[in-house]
Parts: C-alpha cells; structure tokens; sequence
C-alpha cells in the first residue's frame, strides 16, 4: 500500500509601491484530503483591485467546494465581474488548482501565467488544452502529481519583477523556473519558497514594486504522522496496553511528563536519560528514552508550548532552538496527522498547595494545543486514558 500524500501549501505577497492594500487575492481550503488553491488578480491596483480579487477567489472557492463544475464557477464570475467596458478586459483573472490525495491534479487558468509544475525539484512541462466557456478562454490542464513534487502559481507582478530596472525585460518566466530548481528541496517548507519567490521579486523591484506581486506553493509530499503521550492512564493495569498501542502508530513518538516517561521506560524495559545541555531558566531539561523521538519535561514545557504556538506560524522560526517546548512545539508544527494520549490520574506531586493552581490542570492546555492544530490545518485525535 503506498503512503498517504500530503499538500502543504504556502503563500506570500507583496504591494505595489504606494497601496496598502495587494490587488493580489490568495485562497486556500482543504477539499477533501487535498487542496484547493485559488489566486485572483484584480484589474488595476488598490482597494478596487483588492476587492474584485478577494471576491474572485472567494467565490470560486466557495463554488468549487460545493462541487460545482468549471463550466459553472466561470460562468459565475462572468456574471458577477463583467469586462471592463473601457479596455475591453476582465476585472480579474484567476488561477485554480485543484490536488487531490491520491495525487491527481487539476489546473484551470484565466489570464495568469502558467503555473510551474516540478518534479523532484526539475521543471517539467505541462499539457494545457484551451477551452472556451462563454468569452472566456481558460487553459486547462490535468497531471499526476506524487511525493516530491511542486506546483508554484504566480501573479503577474513576479513575472514582471524588475522590468525597466535591473532586468530590462522583467524576471520572465524561464528565469523564475531556472531560480525555483534551485530552491527546493525535501526539507524546505512550501511557505518558505513562497516568501523566497516574493523577497527575490521586491529586491528585484529594487524596493518599490511597480506591481501587487503575489505566489501560491504547493508541495506534495509524504504525509507525517505523530503520536503524543502525556499523563499516567487512570488504570494502573492499563498502563502496559496504552503504552503497546502508542508504540504500534506510525510515526514519530513524543512523551511529556516525568512519570508518563517512566511509565514506558518500565513496560520498553529502557532507562530515561536527562540531557541537561537542553535545560534554561525556564523549561526543564528534555529526556532520552530509546524507542522514542522526545522526552520533555510535563506542565511547564506543555504550558510553554502552547505560547509558541500561539505566537509563531512557521516552523523555519524555530531552527536552532534546543529547549524543551521549543522542540515540542516543532513535532506538532511537523507533523499532519496527530495522536494524543491524555492521561486522567492524578499525579500527587500537583497536589501541593504550594504549587501554582494551573499545573494541576495539563488537560487544559493540552486540549488548547490539539485546538489550535486543527485550525491550522492539521488531523487531531485526542484518546482519554
């Protein structure tokens, strides 16, 4: 049986020099297992651009998410955004792209530039067909997709980055696929790419972009699987069987807690090690425990796990970082797909009245954590113990 795909996704933008609003507009929604990407164009820039971009790419979105056809979602559109009577020109152009898990890609483009479609970090050329729906001529394509591979979309605003200035024709296409060969690769992240694009396209611009410049990545790849274990089960007789189950899931393992760590060293017969060289002011020292990925400290690291990741978005953020909630916070941040073991029995040491009251509490913060993965995205199944 092959390994399930992921879509990661990522994107950047840029306003033209001036606005304060991008006339740019970037959607992303998950559809089913996949991803629906939608990135609109508004004519001109500005607030006028800015809301016929948004409403383009909310409307497409919302239609195709409905599982209406193409035919449909354009003429839709059409309907709500007519030319513009003077320049004889459509008030948005938009790009679709449609991923689904089992790989299977669909493209549909109306007046952006071709989306560039790499695999294993090579460009590879796709095959568009046109096709007329009302007015409009849209190009479609449809391609396999496997781990690997990426498919990057872009405003105009990129392609043009630099004309009239330090590239006297602009970047051009073949310019920006030869760059993108050279930036990706296994270990970096779609948002990543997406901000390189459109950092590279400001200096370019030389700082005063003459376009809303915007760029949609999505990076097709292994999906990530986790399974995190915090707290002793309530049945001390359980303890051998959860601990079975834990070890059995895919993935990387994660525990937390002093005596959640020696509850599996006892059942794996293994020692826990502390690595002091991890401890701060702050976070206790981390643990190692063979068999298993990270071993951290319980309250205090989960507790500062969760300001992490309440306050940072990329992973990238975190490089370099060696404490304990910082390394926690990068399993959940890595991981797709999340299994939480939430153990219910009290541990004495959190019955001290000296202690401060929220300790006697994880589940709180640990049901916070599994919350906030699922709005970013991620699959998370929280088990009672």
């Amino acid at each position: 049986m092959s390994q399930p795909l992921f879509i990661e996704s990522g994107g950047a933008n840029i306003c033209k020099h001036g606005e304060i609003l991008c006339g740019d507009s970037l959607s992303v929604a998950p559809m089913g297992g996949g991803k629906l990407m939608v990135l609109s164009d508004g004519l001109g820039s500005g607030v006028k651009a800015n809301i016929l971009a948004t409403l383009t790419t909310r409307i497409a979105t919302r239609l195709m998410e409905r599982g209406l056809p193409l035919e449909e979602v354009v003429e839709t559109l059409t309907d709500t955004l007519p030319e513009c009577k003077v320049r004889k020109i459509a008030y948005s152009t938009f790009t679709l792209l449609k991923v689904k898990e089992d790989g299977r890609v669909y493209l549909a483009e109306f007046d952006n530039p071709p989306t560039f479609f790499l695999k294993r970090v090579y460009i590879s050329e796709l095959k568009y067909r046109d096709r007329l729906i009302g007015s409009r001529k849209i190009r479609e394509a449809h391609v396999h997709a496997e781990a690997g591979d990426w498919l990057v979309t872009v405003s105009d605003g990129e392609i043009h980055a630099g004309i009239g200035g330090l590239l006297n024709l602009g970047w051009d296409w073949e310019k920006i696929a030869k760059f993108l060969e050279t930036q990706v690769y296994e270990d970096v992240s779609a948002q990543k790419v997406a901000q390189i694009l459109v950092d590279q396209a400001r200096q370019l611009y030389e700082g005063k972009p003459g376009d809303d410049t915007t760029v949609g990545v999505l990076k097709i790849r292994p999906k990530r699987f986790a399974s995190f274990m915090i707290g002793p089960p309530v049945k001390r007789d359980d303890d051998a069987a959860v601990v079975d189950r834990f070890m059995n899931l895919q993935g990387r393992k994660i525990v937390s807690g002093g005596t959640t760590a020696g509850i599996l060293a006892k059942v794996l017969e293994k020692d826990v090690i502390v690595d002091l060289s991890t401890m701060t002011n702050k976070i206790p020292p981390t643990g190692k425990l063979e068999g298993v990925d990270l071993v951290t400290e319980g309250v205090h690291t989960v507790n500062a796990t969760l300001e992490i990741l309440e306050r940072i978005q990329d992973i990238d953020s975190l490089t370099g970082m060696r404490d304990g909630a910082s390394l926690l916070a990068r399993e959940f941040l890595f991981a797709d797909s999340i299994n939480i073991f939430l153990g219910q029995a009290i541990n004495p040491a959190h019955l001290n009245p000296n202690l401060p009251q929220e300790m006697g509490f994880k589940s709180r913060s640990v049901q916070a954590i599994a919350a906030l993965l699922k709005e970013r995205g991620k699959e998370v199944n929280v088990e009672i113990h």
